[in-house]
């Protein structure tokens, strides 16, 4: 359909599951007589799974020629891009650096819903903060998509309590990834509740089968953030390098993953029953 519409298209895909669905659209277009670009998320993380089977080099990293198209209508929106960090499991170091860029020509996101999708904005500088604060404080049920860096958080969680409290956000969003983050999540969490947000507002990503991490770790993990006050939002490790959509990994079997999310992903459900209780129904 789209050989009929264009001369030239851009193709792009956010996870890698996707791309055994790209490469066919390409190699379609290409069969066509249409000239063909790939770049974006997934192709940064697989470049050589799209050269050997497209023939195509991809773009990798961002591509200055789209990064700043303006438009009216963005429901997800970046103030900024990179991570100082170095996570294994992320691509973000990949994919934007480690170097932080910071745009102070963002449009306002829109919507029911609308997100700030930076990577890790505390890692911004003050005056950069302080700018996106007052440039979306008209923003309703606003959504800091990737949350809170909680090392950087806990430093001084008094001023970043009181930049960010002036913001309609629809939660206080952080990330327990590996061991070494345990005391500053419940440091996070009993600052908050201090200052009267409940565990529905403090919703925390939860990796789970990350480097070896056992399904006996992984739920001491998801039951010390209900202990601790928080809710918390399990999230599947998946290799960079792989097309699976439900990868599982190793020591881990599906039938697992799928009562850990039915069980950790459900507050209606963790609420009110322990991990044991629930395997044992």
């Amino acid at each position: 359909m789209w050989a009929r519409q264009c001369d030239k298209a851009y193709l792009s895909a956010i996870f890698t599951f996707d791309l055994p669905v790209l490469v066919q659209d390409a190699l379609n277009l290409i069969s066509s007589g249409v000239e063909v670009e790939i770049g974006g998320p997934a192709a940064t993380a697989m470049p050589e799974y799209i050269l050997r089977r497209t023939g195509l080099q991809p773009h990798i990293g961002l591509d200055e020629r789209f990064e700043h198209v303006p438009g009216d209508d963005y429901q997800a929106v970046f103030t900024s891009r990179g991570c100082p960090r170095h996570c294994g499991f992320c691509l973000v170091q990949k994919l934007e650096g480690r170097r932080i860029i910071e745009y102070d020509d963002f449009p306002i996101p829109s919507g029911k819903n609308p997100f700030i999708c930076d990577n890790n904005i505390l890692a911004t500088s003050w005056k950069h903060q302080t700018m996106v604060v007052d440039k979306l404080k008209g923003v309703k049920n606003l959504d800091l998509n990737s949350g809170f860096d909680d090392r950087i958080f806990i430093k001084n969680p008094e001023k970043y309590w009181r930049l960010y409290n002036e913001l309609d956000i629809e939660a206080w969003r952080f990330a327990y990834d590996t061991p070494e983050q345990k005391d500053a999540i419940n440091a996070c969490a009993r600052f908050l509740h201090s200052k009267g947000v409940n565990y529905r507002r403090i919703i925390v990503f939860c990796l789970l089968g990350f480097e070896g991490e056992t399904l006996e770790e992984g739920i001491e993990k998801l039951t010390y953030l209900i202990e601790i006050g928080t809710s918390p939002y399990p999230m599947r490790y998946k290799p960079l390098d792989s097309v699976k959509k439900n990868y599982t990994p190793p020591g881990w079997d599906k039938g697992q993953l799928d009562r850990v999310f039915n069980w950790a992903g459900v507050p209606k459900i963790w609420r009110s029953t322990t991990w044991e209780e629930f395997t044992r129904k």
